[in-house]
């Protein structure tokens, strides 16, 4: 039996209306190299995501998985991994199309190194805050890329081998909702002394982010639920994520409520205008700030 060198694992939970596009724009881009699996994961769908795929894998080859209920980010990503035939796994968000070139900028790669793809996002429709992600946020905003800080680490589209992943645990599967199990993952890999780099030519492309007032109430939820966990562990999070300016006199400014509700007013009012970038960092600092300082007392 042929065994592939690599595994593409896409987890997936109630993408039915992208679910054909992501199908169709990986198999165009493998053609036909044999060194790669293409392994879905259905996180339980309710919005028929599984059985479209169920549909696609009679005409695409590739494996599909469905635990018997929904596991979260965390457990569907282990999942996935623990399922993997090759000893290099490559893991990409199911609502994420792969460009041309994808494959090949993945393969020959380092194995002891822990690497990210490029994650560009859709121009259509107009969002603004698609602009500030794909050029002001994350691995972007950092001026040199030969070397990532564990913070910055993002599960979207990355490249790592099954037993480094093994090794660091996989991704915990203890938080809640959205947010932090990349970053976790990330300092473990630190921990390990595994390098993370950027690998710029393997580029996906995520839809645009229309629903910002959505995106906003995630970013609370990840700071009241997940981040205490995440510093707890993790101290030097609290730096990275600049949370002295949540408290004393800085937060007059830096977490002033009418300044907060004037930024999410126009950003969201008027999301297809060329705001500064310093704009959308403002409400997106407020938003998990906020959600930070309502945590409850950690036990």
């Amino acid at each position: 039996m042929h065994m592939p060198a690599y595994s593409l694992l896409l987890p997936v939970r109630n993408e039915a209306g992208r679910i054909e596009d992501v199908v169709r724009s990986v198999f165009s881009d493998l053609g036909g190299n044999p060194r790669w699996e293409i392994c879905f994961a259905d996180d339980f769908s309710d919005d028929g995501t599984y059985e479209r795929l169920r549909a696609l894998a009679a005409r695409f080859p590739f494996r599909l998985i469905r635990p018997s209920g929904n596991l979260g980010r965390g457990a569907i990503r282990n999942l996935l991994a623990e399922e993997a035939s090759a000893p290099v796994l490559v893991f990409l968000d199911g609502d994420c199309k792969v460009m041309p070139g994808f494959f090949q900028a993945w393969e020959d790669l380092d194995p002891d190194i822990a690497y990210m793809g490029k994650v560009s996002y859709d121009r259509f429709p107009a969002s603004g805050f698609s602009r500030f992600l794909a050029r002001g946020s994350g691995i972007a905003k950092l001026r040199r890329k030969e070397r990532i800080p564990a913070a910055y680490f993002i599960s979207q589209n990355f490249r790592l081998s099954k037993a480094v992943f093994q090794k660091a645990g996989g991704f915990r599967t203890d938080l809640l909702g959205w947010g932090g199990e990349d970053v976790d993952l990330g300092y473990k890999l630190n921990g390990l002394g595994v390098p993370l780099r950027y690998q710029v030519a393997a580029e996906v492309r995520h839809p645009s982010v229309t629903g910002i007032e959505a995106y906003f109430a995630r970013l609370f939820h990840f700071g009241r639920v997940n981040l205490p966990i995440l510093i707890a562990d993790n101290p030097a999070l609290a730096t990275q994520f600049k949370l002295r300016f949540a408290y004393g006199p800085r937060s007059l400014l830096f977490a002033n409520p009418v300044l907060f509700a004037l930024f999410r007013t126009l950003l969201t009012g008027m999301k297809g205008l060329p705001w500064p970038f310093a704009c959308y960092r403002y409400v997106i600092f407020n938003c998990y700030a906020r959600g930070f300082r309502q945590a409850p007392p950690r036990r």
